[in-house]
């Protein structure tokens, strides 16, 4: 598969290899049929996320100047497409709330089905307006392809393994401090970069790495959820929602319950995810990645 390493490549070549393929693929997303489906503007920025991920685990070797350049520049050319998947999310999780159908429920239904409408048109309409992001992304993926490895073997990736756990991890003691929603979505966006990791690091211990992935990929999950929550809180709380005060309530009310849920889930799973020091992490999986390479 393209999101994992293979044994008889180098890791900062295998990792450098997937960074490609996902980019390469996000590109054929972008320039295929137009305007594209939600599922393949869904499917374009998991590709710029894999990407990403695999740039992070390679930092080490591709050098801080060349990773925080390309990281930027996917980072740039997600945003309009999480522009889309957010206004899709929305509606879907005002559907997952289940709430009785009233009058004012069903005018903010309308009005996000319509703001999704909007945005899709604005980002996806027309291709000459996406065309920037298909340059950028074709640029950035150049340069990844002329990057030179500075370092080779684990040393390519140990540290960067490492950087990503920490930051996951001090994700969850912010969290579990004060757990606000912008606290909440940087340990998201840290957890998502790690569970990639762990897909990508897979082969050199398929079983025990499978269940860390999992484990990872759920407390995601849990977090993805949350933040889908509050954006949907945040728009059931402006003035333009027109919401009677009773279904703005119950609409609040349901939301804060079911957030209530998933961040107990979260820390739940947070403390098994993120229970070890990052350097015995590295040291644990750098005795796999030996006894791989040597089998």
């Amino acid at each position: 598969m393209t999101r994992r390493l293979r044994r008889g490549r180098p890791g900062s070549q295998g990792v450098e290899r997937i960074a490609g393929r996902e980019l390469d693929k996000a590109l054929k997303d972008l320039t295929g049929d137009w305007p594209p489906e939600d599922e393949v503007v869904h499917r374009a920025r998991k590709r710029l996320k894999n990407a990403r991920s695999a740039l992070r685990l390679a930092r080490a070797t591709l050098g801080d100047d060349l990773y925080q350049r390309e990281n930027q520049a996917l980072r740039d050319v997600a945003r309009p497409l999480s522009e889309v998947r957010d206004a899709t999310v929305m509606v879907q999780s005002l559907e997952g709330l289940e709430l009785n159908g009233a009058g004012d429920v069903e005018r903010l239904r309308e009005q996000l089905r319509a703001n999704q409408r909007r945005v899709r048109r604005k980002v996806l309409a027309d291709r000459r307006a996406a065309a920037p992001l298909v340059i950028a992304l074709r640029e950035s993926r150049r340069r990844v392809d002329r990057a030179r490895p500075v370092r080779h073997g684990w040393a390519a990736i140990g540290p960067g393994l490492r950087r990503t756990y920490r930051a996951g991890r001090r994700g969850f003691a912010a969290a579990q401090k004060s757990p606000t929603a912008d606290r909440l979505h940087e340990w998201r966006k840290q957890t998502k970069y790690w569970w990639n990791i762990l897909r990508i690091l897979e082969p050199i211990a398929p079983r025990a790495l499978k269940k860390l992935a999992d484990q990872a990929h759920r407390l995601s999950d849990h977090l993805g959820e949350d933040h889908d929550l509050v954006v949907l809180r945040r728009r059931s709380t402006e003035p333009r929602t027109a919401l009677m005060p009773s279904t703005r309530a119950a609409v609040l009310e349901r939301i804060d319950r079911r957030r209530e849920a998933l961040q107990k889930s979260a820390m739940a799973l947070g403390a098994i995810v993120y229970q070890h020091r990052p350097r015995n992490v590295e040291r644990r999986l750098h005795r796999r990645w030996r006894a791989w390479r040597s089998a």
